[in-house]
Formats: structure tokens, C-alpha cells, sequence
């Protein structure tokens, strides 16, 4: 026999031999899943147990079987194949072969369809929905104590009340696992000091993305749940199995009992009310668009009866790309018509002070959602009890002035998003560069369901808190611009006393030879991004310009910026022209948007 033909036989003895040992794997020994990211698919594998290799079987649709195995990913802990190019509805289905020190354990089949939530694992749980957990043995809901909103509150058990404390939005993440954010706090389910001993407390906590705050959800044969804190593998369990209003929550280990399994309720809303959480609607609800809108939109009524549906006003200015970018507003019918100075004085035009000014506005009594074809520049205006007054032009439009004395919106209650609906998709955020009116959240979804995420100050906070909470954070240079035009809202540094000529004109002298006006408008001498943001963040001397614990530290920093961070929802905030460097800025975008949902608060 030749050495080549020997060495086939060799070859293939092995190969047969392999077969005859595996072995029908473990659910316990792993987790799985797939994820898509534009047109790449990643299927992923992550062991339990002593694996030193995986093997991923997979087919796209009914085409041929790929064999091929899998590269470790030493970031995420996990073995990891790419498949592409893949596009939305394709079905891919994969299993595993791997090993557990020397037995190799063959896995059931599975199946993803590329453009939904993430495959394997947790089995009927949408990413980015948001849920009320009841415990199956006392029916009682997951439960932050108190409706509290300070890291290292408690979760407990108690009776389901249907508030904003008992709901839990669950986000995907890449490894797998599940965080649930509870929406009235934005802060994250978080096990106590990363404890992994049985009876370590449960709480919520800022999100931050340790193992503390991920979990693993796995469906049992009841249909119920178990959540697996990916830590310390541990299970979200009741306190001694109880039953009572305000039993603990904690870890333990799994055992398989009432007090560690879990109902998912989705929280829904039906797209109609006009009040209430942001998080009660359902992504499912949100109607397609009509005419050439690319996406739909909802202006909601979250003032707690503060507004009725008919005082809260809303308008929509930005270019029509579809009219050599003619300056234009939003009707009713999602349809944009140019804007002119004749505007100013057409029928049902408004008037304040003997000047007339165009009426773009409609109130949140008139649709539940609108339309939004593809626009840039766009402004969404926000207006309390009355509309704003927004002159009109051939060539654009005058805006509400706060440096302005004189302006027809100095005693209005108004606020604004930003946005662009173009070719690449949605891209928006709330801002707080010129000044506060009320609170804001702003939240997208995209059409593949894999994208569901929200922007704004916590829904908790509600307006007279903030002024209160400014007052009492900000050091003293800061504290006045929440008297300088109150009640009506919180200016920016540069429209208060940091202005040229202002008490605190100076305040970044010392620090910076650049000009303390610049340094705030991010111009002028300061016009390179990095730059600006470390010297507003209090990092420009050092090498911390992108480790987000150290911002703020230390004065001269931009504190009114911090404030906004630190009452927003994963702390991220528009506080300063170039606050979007290192990703902190309140800032959406999806190529494929569904819906934008934006709550008015008070």
C-alpha cells in the first residue's frame, strides 16, 4: 500500500472513530445564539464546560450544509462563524459539535431568521420589549422597592400593580445574555457587589455592562422561565420561597423551583393613549406609513395631567430632499409643503403682540401617530399651552432666540429634537446645548425588530424635581441659569452668565487659553471635537479623554453638561455641542426605522 493511500485509511479510521463517540449533549452545557449586523450574520456558541473546540453545521434557506469550525473570540468568550452576505427573512439553521474534554456531544438543531431578535436561548423573548415578571409560585411581580431610582435599590416580589416599578425592558446582548433596565429608573437588574454566593441581594444599579447585570433566560417545560446571572450562575430567586408583598429577591443556586421561575408579561400599550410610560407601546402597534413616508412618528402625552392632549403643540420644519431641499413643514398627511413668507399671513396664521407668524402646528388631540417621508435639518418643536412663534421665509425660518429679549417665545414653555430621515436611515437626538424646557424622552425602533432603544431624562424625573436637583448639584457659577428665565426653563452657559460681558466670562481661564465663549460653543478656536469635549469634561490635561468615569472630576468643567447626564437615561446627553464624542451624546440611529416615539414629560 502506498504511504498517500495509508495515510487516507488513517484518516478516515479517525474520522470514523469520532462518530462512534459522540454523545447527545447537555442544555446546561451551553448557550447559542445568532445576530445579524447589516449583512453579516454571526452564529455563536459559548460553553459551560471544558470545550476546546466547536464545529458549526449550518445552511442558509435549503442551500448546502456548511461544516467548519467556529474561532474563539477571547473578548466575548465565545466561538463565533460569520455568514454572509445574508438579508432579512433568510433562515439559516445550524447545530454544534463539541467537546467536553474528550467525548465530543452533537446539539439540536436551530433556527434564525436573519432580521429578528436574537436566535437561541431565551425562546418567545423579544429584545428591546419590555415585560412585567410574575413569579410563578406566589404570582407575584418582579418589583423595585419603592418605585425608587438610586443605584442599590431594592427588588422584591409584589402584588401587580401595573406600574412602571414592575416593568423590565430586556435588551440582548451580544454574548447572549439578557440586561433588563427597569424604564422608571433606567437603571439595570444588578446583583450586589457582583456577589456570587447563594442569598446575594438583587438590585438595580446604572447599566454598565459587568456579568452582574446579565442573565440568562431560559425557557422551561411549563413555559415559565429561569434567569441565570451569567456571574455566577447563579438563578434569580424568592427569598425562601415566599409569597408576601415584599419578600426579597436574590440569587441561589438553580434548583428548579416555583421560587426561580418567571411569567413574561409584555407590557403593551395599543399605540392609542396619549399618557403613561413611553414603554407601553408596543413596537407591534405602530402603524406603517402612508404616501411617501418612510417611517411613522407619535408625539405623547406624558404631563400627568399637567396638559391635556389638546395644549400640547408640535411642528415639524426641515428640507425636502425631494425639492432641491426646499425649506418646508409637516402636515397632517405626512406630506411637505414649502414654507414662505406668505406663510406668516395665511389663513389660520397666529398672532402675538400685533405680529403674525405661520401656523405649522398641530396638537397631539389631532392624530394618534403621522408620517415622515425623508427630510434634513429636521426640527421637531414641542410647545406647551400655546405654539410657538416661528417666523417663515422663502429661504428659511427664525427660530426661538433665548439670548433674545425681545423674542415672542421668552414666556413659552418649548423644546425641540433634531433628526434626519435620508437613504441611511433615521438619525435624532433630545438636546439640552441651548437650554431645558421640560423632560424629554425619545425612542426608535427599527423594522427587523432588533432595535428598540430610548433617549431623554429618566422618566422619573419630573420638571419641578430638576430644577430642584439643578439648584442643589451644580456649583454656584452654574445655579443661575435656572433663575434667568424661569419658570419657563434652564438656559445653557453660554446664554446666561458664561456669556462675553457675563460674571463667569472667564471661568475656563487658567485651565485652557482658549476663550471660555469658544470653549462652550465648540467653535471659534475650539472647533476640533476631541478637544472641546475633554476641556468641558475636565480632562484636557491629562490622558483620561476617553474614560468616562474620570469626566467631570475635577473645576473648570462644564457642569451644567453633567447634570444632564447624570438625570438621563444611561447617562447619555446633548450638554454641549460635541458631547457626542465617546458616545456620550443622547443620540438614535437605525437604517431601517419603524417608529419614533417622543413623551413629552412635566
Amino acid at each position: 500500500m502506498s504511504k498517500k493511500a495509508a495515510l487516507m485509511c488513517l484518516i478516515v479510521s479517525l474520522f470514523m472513530a469520532s462518530l462512534f463517540t459522540l454523545k447527545v449533549s447537555a442544555a446546561t452545557d451551553y448557550t447559542n445564539g445568532a445576530e445579524t449586523s447589516g449583512t453579516t450574520a454571526t452564529i455563536w456558541f459559548k460553553s459551560n464546560v471544558n470545550t476546546s473546540w466547536v464545529d458549526v453545521h449550518y445552511q442558509v434557506n435549503s442551500g448546502a450544509q456548511q461544516n467548519i469550525r467556529m474561532t474563539y473570540n477571547a473578548s466575548l468568550a465565545r466561538y463565533e462563524q460569520k455568514v454572509t452576505p445574508v438579508s432579512n427573512g433568510q433562515v439559516i439553521t445550524y447545530s454544534f459539535t463539541y467537546n467536553n474534554g474528550t467525548p465530543a456531544y452533537d446539539t439540536p438543531s436551530f433556527n434564525y431568521t436573519v432580521g429578528s431578535s436574537t436566535g437561541g436561548g431565551a425562546t418567545g423573548i423579544t429584545s428591546g420589549a419590555t415585560y412585567k415578571l410574575i413569579n410563578t409560585n406566589s404570582g407575584k411581580a418582579l418589583d423595585v422597592n419603592a418605585a425608587g431610582t438610586a443605584d442599590g435599590t431594592n427588588v422584591q416580589i409584589w402584588t401587580d400593580n401595573g406600574t412602571v416599578a414592575q416593568q423590565w425592558k430586556v435588551t440582548a446582548n451580544a454574548d447572549g445574555s439578557y440586561t433588563l433596565t427597569n424604564p422608571n429608573s433606567g437603571k439595570a437588574l444588578d446583583v450586589s457587589s457582583s456577589g456570587t454566593a447563594d442569598g446575594t441581594n438583587v438590585q438595580i444599579w446604572t447599566p454598565n455592562g459587568s456579568g452582574a447585570q446579565k442573565w440568562q433566560i431560559t425557557k422551561n417545560a411549563d413555559g415559565s422561565y429561569k434567569l441565570i446571572n451569567t456571574n455566577s450562575g447563579k438563578a434569580l430567586d424568592v427569598s425562601g420561597s415566599g409569597t408576601a408583598d415584599g419578600t426579597n429577591v436574590q440569587i441561589w443556586t438553580d434548583n428548579g423551583s416555583g421560587a426561580q421561575k418567571w411569567q413574561f408579561v409584555q407590557v403593551t400599550g395599543g399605540g392609542g393613549g396619549s399618557t403613561g410610560s413611553i414603554y407601553s407601546i408596543s413596537a407591534s402597534s405602530i402603524p406603517a406609513p402612508t404616501g411617501s413616508g418612510v417611517m411613522t412618528f407619535k408625539v405623547m402625552n406624558g404631563t400627568n395631567g399637567a396638559y391635556a392632549d389638546n395644549q400640547i403643540y408640535w411642528g415639524v420644519i426641515g428640507k425636502n430632499p425631494a425639492a432641491n431641499d426646499q425649506w418646508s413643514y409637516l402636515d397632517l398627511a405626512g406630506n411637505l409643503q414649502p414654507i414662505s413668507n406668505a406663510l406668516n399671513d395665511a389663513p389660520g396664521h397666529l398672532t402675538k403682540n400685533g405680529v403674525n407668524y405661520a401656523n405649522i402646528y398641530h396638537k397631539v388631540s389631532d392624530a394618534s401617530w403621522a408620517s415622515l417621508p425623508k427630510i434634513t435639518a429636521g426640527r421637531l418643536f414641542l410647545c406647551l399651552g400655546t405654539p410657538c412663534y416661528i417666523k417663515t421665509f422663502d429661504t428659511g425660518f427664525a427660530g426661538p432666540s433665548l439670548t433674545n429679549p425681545t423674542d415672542p417665545n421668552r414666556d413659552v414653555y418649548f423644546d425641540f429634537i433634531e433628526f434626519t430621515v435620508d437613504a441611511a436611515g433615521y438619525h435624532g437626538n433630545t438636546t439640552r446645548v441651548d437650554g431645558f424646557g421640560f423632560p424629554i424622552q425619545h425612542r426608535l425602533i427599527n423594522k427587523a425588530g432588533n432595535f428598540d432603544q430610548t433617549v431623554g431624562e429618566l422618566e422619573s424625573e419630573t420638571r419641578a424635581g430638576i430644577f430642584t436637583k439643578y439648584k442643589n448639584e451644580v456649583p454656584s457659577q452654574f445655579t443661575s441659569l435656572a433663575t434667568d428665565q424661569a419658570p419657563y426653563r434652564i438656559v445653557a452657559p453660554i446664554n446666561g452668565s458664561f456669556a462675553a460681558g457675563g460674571p463667569n466670562a472667564n471661568y475656563f481661564a487658567g485651565y485652557s487659553s482658549f476663550s471660555t465663549q469658544d470653549i462652550l460653543r465648540c467653535d471659534g478656536s475650539v472647533t476640533n471635537a476631541q478637544t472641546c469635549a475633554a476641556i468641558n469634561r475636565h480632562v484636557y490635561t491629562d490622558s483620561n479623554w476617553n474614560i468616562v468615569g474620570n469626566y467631570y472630576k475635577a473645576a473648570p468643567a462644564n457642569y451644567y453638561a453633567k447634570f444632564w447626564h447624570d438625570h438621563s437615561i444611561n447617562g447619555l446627553a446633548y450638554g454641549f455641542a460635541y458631547d457626542d464624542v465617546n458616545g456620550q451624546a443622547a443620540y438614535l440611529e437605525i437604517g431601517d426605522p419603524k417608529g419614533a416615539i417622543i413623551r413629552v414629560g412635566w
